[in-house]
């Protein structure tokens, strides 16, 4: 009999990519070049973005994937082990393709996105995830894995949920999308959801965030947050309701800042906050996320995990 695996805080599922920055510009005459100021290739995804979130507040973390044997593929590998995250289950797959990203930022900061979804295509767990040990395990935007989404995403949840396991849940949800039929068995089985306002009216259907926040705990949700964006975020549990504000800033990019959230939210729970405490630290994080461009460049900075470090040290 093999020996137990090690215990992580938290394992995130979902997609590990690439993501190249392209600043604002206009763009290029039909056969002809437009000239930009500057290019940033940085790793991101919505697995890894709250895992390295987690592991820089103190936390074991550890990254569940698919990823192409390809330079890509291999670089955020390498760069996720240096950042502390376990990547024995973050699988290499020979002849295949990583997922990339080109992040479009208007002048005010808002971003959209041009996605290749490469082995998220045809995503599916690699071997010992289900099996392995965590305090939560976070699905991350499982709507981008293809063809595990909704139906491999319920199947894992729920054997997750046999074993007793936390579940967590963060989303990417766009119009069109037949959310609400398609998160109503996923939101009986996790512990904590997380979507932000935009997310939440499609996947509840109601127009007010108390509402959305009321759907989510009725239809079995322990922990529900709402994420405003600028405005904070709201926290809810069928005895409490919180709205946290969130510190005014320049905004530069608000690539990651979800993401940032919430492994800033998880740490929070899992050092013993209570969750409108955690939602401070996941403000925090979030909002620090948005003053430089790239999903980790500005949560890197030492003196400042060192103040919410403390913060969560502190826990009574």
């Amino acid at each position: 009999m093999s020996p137990p695996g090690p215990v992580f805080d938290v394992i995130t599922i979902g997609n590990v990519c690439i993501d190249l920055f392209l600043p604002p510009h206009r763009p290029p005459p039909r056969g002809g070049i437009s000239l930009i100021p500057s290019l940033t290739v940085v790793p991101g995804g919505n697995s890894s973005n709250p895992a390295i979130a987690a592991g820089r507040l103190g936390l074991s973390a550890a990254v569940a994937g698919v990823l192409g044997d390809d330079l890509f593929g291999r670089h955020l590998r390498e760069f996720l082990s240096g950042e502390g995250a376990d990547v024995s289950l973050l699988e290499l797959l020979p002849g295949r393709h990583s997922p990339a990203t080109v992040v479009l930022n208007d002048p005010t900061g808002e971003r959209s996105f041009v996605h290749y979804p490469g082995t998220d295509a045809d995503f599916s767990l690699p071997a010992g995830v289900l099996e392995a040990d965590a305090r939560i395990f976070h699905f991350a935007a499982p709507e981008l894995l293809g063809r595990f989404w909704p139906e491999g995403c319920l199947e894992a949840a729920r054997k997750l949920k046999e074993r007793g396991k936390t579940i967590s849940l963060d989303t990417f949800v766009s119009p069109g999308s037949d959310a609400l039929r398609e998160h109503r068995a996923l939101l009986e089985t996790v512990d904590l959801a997380m979507p932000n306002e935009d997310e939440a009216r499609l996947i509840t259907g109601r127009s007010t965030v108390r509402e959305m926040a009321e759907y989510l705990l009725r239809a079995g949700v322990k922990v529900a947050v709402i994420k405003l964006g600028e405005r904070g975020a709201v926290v809810a549990t069928r005895e409490e309701y919180h709205q946290v504000a969130a510190e005014t800033v320049q905004v530069v990019d608000t690539c990651g800042a979800g993401d940032n959230f919430a492994g800033g939210f998880l740490a929070g729970c899992l050092r013993g906050l209570p969750p409108g405490e955690a939602a401070r630290i996941g403000c925090a994080m979030g909002t620090r996320c948005v003053t430089r461009e790239g999903s980790l460049s500005a949560t890197s900075d030492p003196a400042f995990l060192a103040l919410l470090r403390a913060r969560l040290a502190n826990t009574p």
